[in-house]
This record gives structure tokens, sequence and C-alpha cells, in this order.
């Protein structure tokens, strides 16, 4: 198993003292009132993250002004000073656990600094300032500066985004630094020497035109002295392509952002905090070969709250992962912002509801029909109520669909958390697995059960089409578990996320891939879940190794030399291939699935047998559900 020895470590941050060297990363979870005000709910997520054993905590991204807070709704509103009552009860609740507590101040701003005028622009320092000293007040040991992620302070220092001619523009170094000193040493006089500043910047815009790593270096040395950490991420907001590295998907390495913060660290004699996708074991290794003296990790957090406790206390195998799936992001943030929510914990935004799991009655027996990520989930919670479990799997193994889902090589992540699914309902005693059983009505009411719980899933859609029944047609789950045998040309139907990952996996291995769908991009993009930039990313691996896209084809039949399709005029178009790989969705087994009604006084339905397929979110959360309603 893993040791963790650096990460404990303790760290000097200018006036302050960091118990261990986790950092729990700025984010917004949209758990305020719309008007920015602190509620029980914000206090209790953000004080699970100290409960669970992280040395530093921040709130994420809070609106300096008005302007701002008037279109990031749901987030600290930084520009009330009244917001100090709220925010004294967020800080009390990290200090309580030892943790110090930070704030993130920010300011996206449509003007960019030519249309400003210099009032406007010393409005702004102001601003910053008084959100700072509202943040002192509050309890606060850490103010962070957003400069980096092309908001505001970081144009100031741009060349692409800062066509000003006069002092503040970017003639020269001097004047190109100029706003950010300012701010700085304003920021300072505010909250004195007591509290420590903390700048975030992007180590390299990752942007055409915009600031790269040596000219960032170059930024962070003449404004050092002001700092008493930075924090270093990496990519634009406003550029599209650079959001992965800013917000990073599953399809890119983790902890891919680290080597900026190397850089920094090598060149820098303040303490440097490295961002991007990192759980434990990779933030362990960062910090013992140089790259970073402090990681920040936001997700890998919400995934588990007390990652960092179980940590040092030799639990590590016990660290639920993250899937990287950017559910917690939201689709829309700023647009149309709900609530945080996480696919594999769903305590975490609907805190304080569940952050002590009550106990059920004394006796009470449930069985557990299918072990998927459904079944997985019920059997833990309901384990962790005190129930007594049986599990019945009709496969000799557990993970259901969790088992194809991850095999392909870009879900490592997707792996990572079958395995741990798998592992702790098998490694707990209290639950009778027993594996190779398709249960029957008789067999659950045999077992005279309280509660019954049925996560039986689904089964791949496989439409009545002449040929599907064919050797060279076979399920996209197939190949992606090397099960299934395919040839050198190859149509892939179904151009939706599973199907696109089949295709970028086989293109990338030298084969011809050509994936096709009914639908437009467009229409299957609009129905996806999850982070945009994500399936954008997608997108381009998947014409980057070379996946040829035709949509408004449905297909017709397949022989020998391939598929026949009709296109939205009713023609007929052909395309020849070796196999033909089916990626067209699930259907629930319902009929497996209704056969448990009435075999106890509660019967729930979760997972994909429960009115429509759905995924790894849903059947989490409607077995927890499922498991707290017992």
């Amino acid at each position: 198993m893993k040791q963790f020895t650096k990460i404990f470590e303790p760290l000097r941050i200018g006036p302050l003292m960091a118990k261990n060297r986790i950092e729990v990363s700025p984010a917004e979870p949209f758990l305020c009132t719309k008007d920015g005000a602190i509620t029980p709910e914000f206090i209790a997520y953000t004080e699970a993250f100290a409960r669970g054993g992280a040395g530093i905590v921040y709130v994420g991204d809070s609106p300096i002004n008005q302007e701002y807070a008037d279109e990031n709704h749901y987030t600290v509103n930084l520009s009330d000073p009244f917001i100090t009552h709220g925010l004294f009860s967020v800080a009390d609740a990290i200090h309580r656990y030892g943790a110090l507590a930070g704030i993130e101040l920010n300011l996206r701003n449509h003007v960019l600094p030519a249309d400003m005028t210099i009032e406007d622009i010393h409005q702004i320092i102001r601003d910053f300032t008084n959100a700072a000293s509202y943040s002192a007040k509050a309890g606060f040991d850490l103010i962070m500066l957003h400069g980096g992620h092309g908001h505001t302070i970081a144009q100031f220092y741009s060349p692409q985004l800062n066509k000003r001619t006069d002092e503040y523009g970017c003639g020269t170094f001097e004047n190109r630094c100029r706003f950010a000193k300012e701010l700085l040493d304003s920021v300072r006089a505010a909250v004195g020497p007591n509290v420590a500043i903390d700048y975030r910047i992007s180590g390299d815009d990752l942007t055409p035109g915009g600031v790269g790593v040596e000219d960032a270096l170059r930024f962070a040395r003449e404004i050092e002295s002001r700092l008493d950490m930075i924090h270093v991420s990496a990519g634009n907001m406003y550029y599209l392509p650079s959001m992965s590295y800013t917000i990073q998907n599953a399809y890119l390495p983790m902890a891919t952002n680290a080597r900026f913060a190397k850089r920094f660290r090598e060149e820098l004699s303040i303490p440097v905090t490295a961002v991007g996708s990192f759980n434990l074991e990779l933030a362990e290794s960062a910090l013992s070969d140089g790259t970073a003296d402090v990681v920040a990790m936001i997700r890998h957090l919400i995934a588990d709250p007390d990652a960092v406790n179980k940590a040092r206390d030799g639990r590590g195998d016990e660290i639920r992962p993250c899937l990287r799936c950017c559910i917690c992001t939201g689709d829309d943030p700023h647009g149309c912002p709900k609530p945080l929510r996480c696919s594999v914990n769903p305590v975490m935004g609907r805190n304080p509801r569940f952050d002590v799991i009550p106990p059920c009655r004394p006796g009470l027996k449930a069985v557990i029909v299918g072990g998927g990520a459904a079944g997985l989930e019920a059997a833990r919670r309901l384990r962790e109520r005190g129930a007594s479990v049986v599990l019945f799997e009709k496969e000799d193994h557990l993970g259901g669909t969790l088992i194809p889902a991850g095999a392909n090589r870009l879900k490592v992540n997707v792996r990572s958390y079958a395995d741990w699914s798998v592992h702790t309902v098998l490694k707990d005693t209290g639950i009778d697995v027993r594996l190779g059983r398709e249960a029957t009505r008789q067999d659950v009411m045999d077992e005279n059960p309280d509660v019954v719980i049925v996560a039986v899933g689904s089964e791949p859609f496989v439409p009545d089409i002449p040929g599907f029944d064919r050797d060279n047609v076979v399920l996209a789950q197939d190949v992606d578990m090397g099960k299934a045998c395919v040839g050198q040309k190859i149509v892939l139907i179904g151009a939706g996320l599973t199907g696109t990952e089949t295709a970028v996996a086989l293109a990338q291995e030298g084969k011809e891939v050509t994936l096709i769908d009914m639908l437009s991009l467009e229409e299957i993009d609009r129905r996806a879940i999850g982070s945009r930039s994500g399936l954008m990313y997608l997108r381009g691996m998947a014409q980057q190794a070379g996946v040829r896209v035709i949509t408004g084809l449905r297909a017709k039949e397949v022989t020998d030399a391939g598929l026949t399709a009709l296109d939205s005029t009713g023609s007929d178009v052909f395309l020849p291939c070796d196999t033909v790989v089916l990626s067209m969705g699930v259907r629930p087994r319902k009929a497996v699935a209704d056969q448990f009604a009435g075999t106890a006084h509660d019967v729930f339905w979760c997972g994909d047998c429960a009115v429509k397929a759905g995924n790894i979110t849903s059947a989490v959360r409607d077995a927890f559900y499922a498991a707290m309603n017992v």
C-alpha cells in the first residue's frame, strides 16, 4: 500500500503554519443563496473538507463587485460588507479541525483593459481590497487573488488582451506589472501582516498569442516579494481548447499541469502549489520529487472528503476514486447554475442532510439483486446503517456494467472506481455476496427480507436489423474488453460518448474507423451529461485519430462486404468494412426486474433497470436514496 509521509509535513506560509500540504482548491459549489449569502448548506459542505483532514480549505471564485455577483449567482458575494457575518461561520467551521481558511477573490469582467478608464482601474483595485478586508475580518487566513485563466487581473499582463498605451498598458515590462503590484500593495495594506496572500496564475495560457510559461515566470519573479504563496494552474477560460487544462477531463493524463508548477518551484523562493487532477498518491509523488510544496485538489476530495484522514490512518485503499466526469463542475455553471452533485459520492452537495447517516432499526435484513454500480452502493450504505445484507449477482464477479464501462483504455478513472467499489463490498464481512446466482423471486423470498433492492441493470440494445446477427457484427463493450476481434476496416454505429470512445481507441491502434449515427453530432451532444469541454476534447481526439464521422445515416443491412445504410432522403449508402461495431445504447432488464415486486414490505428499483437506462451518476444516487429511505 502507498505510504503517505510528505503530505503530512507541516509547511510555513508567510505568517502561517499549515498542518499538512493538501489544499482544497477553490471551486464553486453553488450552495449560497442567489444573492450570494452564506447558507447552512454551504457551511456544512465546506466544513466536510476540514473535518476530512485537509490542511488548507479554500472557498472558491468569489465575486468582488456587484456587477460580477449579478451574473455569478449562488457564490459568495464579497461586494457586500455584511457577508462577513456568514463568512465568519465558514472560517470558524474550517478552524475547528485545525485547517487554514482561504478564500479566492475574482473578477470576470466583460470589458477589456483598453476599454476601462483610469477610475475604472482604481475602482477594481478598491473592490478587491474591500473584499479582502471583509474576508480578513471574517477570520480567513489566506486571501487568494485570481490572476489566471484569462480573468481580469490576468488580462493586464497579457499583450494579447491588454491594448492600452498608458502606464497600465503593455508597452514596457514595468507597465505590464503595474496593475498587479498596485493591487497586491493595496490588499496587503488592508489585511495586514498576519494574513497570507496567495496568487493564482496560469503557468501557461495554452492559447495562441497568450502568455507562455517563460513570460509567466518572469512576472512571478517580479511580484514574488509581495506574495506568501503562488498557485500554478494553466489555461484560459475564454479559449475553449485550453479549458480542458483548466478543468481537466477524464481523457487527459492526471496531474497534467504539474510541469508548470515544477518550473515555478525551481525559480521561486515562496511555496508553490500544484493543481489539476491530482489524487493523494500523485500528490505524495509531486511533493516528494520537488514538483511543488503544496498540492491542491477539489474533485478528488468531493468524491471522498475524508481522503486525507484515511491516508493518515493507513486506510488509503478505502479512498473513493473520482471519475473526473465533471458532473460537479456543472454543464452550464454561469448560465443556469445547479447545486453541486458528485457521481460517486451522493452526500456532497446534499450537506448537511446526510453528514450523519442514521442507523436503521435493529435486525433489518436487506436483499440486493445485482452487483453493479447501484447494487454495490446500496450494499455499502445499508451496511453503514447497520443492516445485514445479502447480495445476489448472476455473474461470477461483481461490478456489472462498471466493468465494460472501465475497460476502454481512455476510461482509467472508471476502472479505478469499479475496482474500489468491488473491493469495499467484498472486504465487508457483513455483506453475504453470492456470486454466480441469478436470483429468482423464490430465492429472494426465501431470505425473508425486510427490504429488497432490485439493481439488475440493462443489456445492450441490438435492433432487429438484417445481418446484425452475423459474425462480423460485434458490441462495442466486447471490443473494449478484448472479447471480440475486429478487422482493419470498421464501421461503428452510435456516435455518443461510449461509441466515440471506442472509435478513438480503435483508430489510435491503426484501424480505419467510420463512425455513423442517425442523429447529428449537435443533437447527440445536446443530450449528453457532463462536461461540454470534455466532450469537445473527445471529438477533437476522434478527428486527430482519423475517425471519419457521417451523421444522418440509419443502418439497413449488414453483409460480408459491409453495411448498407439509409440517408435522410431514403437512399442507400454502402460502407464497405470488415467489422460492424454496435454502440446503440442499452435497455432496462424490465422483465427480470418486475418479478421482484411484492417480495418484501419495501422494494426499490435502482439503476438501469428502473424506468429508463441511466449512468453511474443516476445509479449511485438512486441506490443511495433507496438505502436512506429504508
